[in-house]
């Protein structure tokens, strides 16, 4: 299928560690992979066939070694802020990109977001941001409890949870402080369960791929951003395709949506559901190694394909959401220190139903307790049609990996009561 892609020469902008296995999938593919960052050490330089030390947003230097190189494609993932700058410097070499400008904005800025939902009537949290100005907050028109988050804000920093107005004032002022742009959004804090929704799109044809439910950490309150468990099919998937699903696509395909991969962030309840983020690019969740246990198709594949030679090489048209058994992403996140120690990773790889594991960062990396995603240290894939056995899997894990600081301390989150599981999914 990738036989035409032997031989060329790829240029991912960013060398995180995401990126490693993605280098690696290129390779595979027969790619010759460039990776570029300001950073000497970055994961993904290590795995790649070249590296430089040149930074992703100068577009000049960039521009210039794509020629020095003779690269047939710019390829990025997983971080919003990279997508401008591959449209530009594609743009500039007449390479293909998959994204369009108006469509990373709907990455970049929550509230655009928003709007273009509402234009296509897909179901979005009341917006509370007026209310507040130089003057204060007009209590009156808020009704708590409310979310706090930088309109530009990704891996979560910035969002804050608020149930009173002295939360909302110290979490507006430091929303404020680190968003770029100095813009806020104030909306709806919906009570119930967070999903995710994601779609292929190819040649012009939007598939609905994925959709999982997120259980959040409960290690630290008012946080949304530090998962511990991502899981499909989610318990709400027919409410989203009867009352979701036909107006994001109507959304996409508005928008022009030809290639590539989007994911809607949105929030759940028996009667309801909205939509408050989206992400015009793969995942931190990496959907693609999900649907491709399940239904053969890779779309993190047919993305490299489509950098190279402007075609999603795979078909959409095996995408089906309806998972016939569970397979769900186990995260564990750790506080803030020094990492002293790892260990536990190769006795989780040989547990049954385990189909990826991973740490997220090395000895001697520091993690700051910043309540990000980018605190998560370990990482592993679960399938199985039995919620009791992949518990008893994650209880394993738990008691198997260990994260300790330089003084040998713990640093992980309390474990994950795995009964959070099992009682929702045990009788679906």
């Amino acid at each position: 299928m990738y036989e035409n892609l032997k031989g060329k020469r790829l240029l991912f902008l960013g060398a995180i560690r995401a990126l490693c296995e993605v280098v690696e999938y290129a390779k595979e593919m027969g790619i010759y992979t460039i990776v570029i960052d300001y950073l000497p050490d970055s994961p993904a330089k290590k795995v790649a066939d070249k590296a430089y030390l040149i930074s992703t947003t100068d577009v000049e230097a960039v521009v210039e070694l794509c020629k020095k190189e003779r690269v047939d494609g710019v390829f990025t993932a997983f971080i919003d802020s990279m997508l401008p700058y591959a449209r530009e410097i594609c743009d500039r070499l007449g390479l293909p990109f998959y994204a369009s400008k108006e469509q990373i904005r709907m990455s970049l800025n929550k509230s655009f977001f928003k709007e273009t939902c509402r234009q296509y009537s897909v179901p979005v949290p009341r917006d509370y941001s007026m209310a507040i100005t130089e003057n204060g907050i007009d209590e009156s028109k808020i009704k708590l409890p409310v979310i706090v988050k930088p309109i530009d804000s990704s891996g979560g920093r910035g969002i804050r949870i608020c149930r009173t107005v002295e939360d909302l004032k110290e979490a507006y002022a430091y929303a404020l402080s680190v968003s770029p742009s100095k813009h806020v959004l104030v909306e709806e804090y919906v009570i119930g369960d967070e999903v995710t929704a994601t779609y292929t799109m190819k040649d012009g044809e939007v598939s609905f791929s994925c959709f999982k439910d997120k259980l959040l950490s409960k290690d630290h309150e008012n946080i949304t951003s530090q998962t511990d468990v991502l899981i499909c099919p989610s318990r709400y998937l027919p409410l989203y395709k009867n009352a979701v699903n036909p107006y994001v696509i109507d959304m996409l395909k508005g928008m022009k949506a030809t290639d590539g991969c989007v994911f809607f962030q949105g929030v759940a309840t028996d009667d309801r559901i909205v939509l408050f983020e989206c992400g015009y690019r793969p995942n931190g969740g990496h959907d693609y190694r999900l649907i491709d246990s399940v239904n053969g198709i890779n779309y993190m594949k047919m993305m490299l394909s489509h950098a190279l030679t402007g075609s999603m090489a795979d078909d959409p048209v095996k995408d089906n959401p309806d998972f016939p058994e569970y397979i769900l992403t186990f995260n564990l996140f750790a506080h803030g220190g020094t990492i002293g120690s790892l260990s536990g990773l190769e006795e989780v790889k040989c547990m049954g139903g385990v189909l990826v594991a991973e740490y997220m960062h090395d000895v001697g990396e520091k993690i700051v307790d910043n309540n990000t995603l980018f605190q998560r240290v370990f990482r592993t894939v679960i399938k199985g049609k039995n919620v009791n056995k992949i518990a008893d899997t994650i209880r394993q894990i738990q008691s198997t990996v260990q994260v300790k600081d330089i003084n040998g301390e713990n640093m992980l989150y309390s474990p994950f009561d795995v009964n959070r599981l099992i009682e929702r999914y045990q009788n679906k």
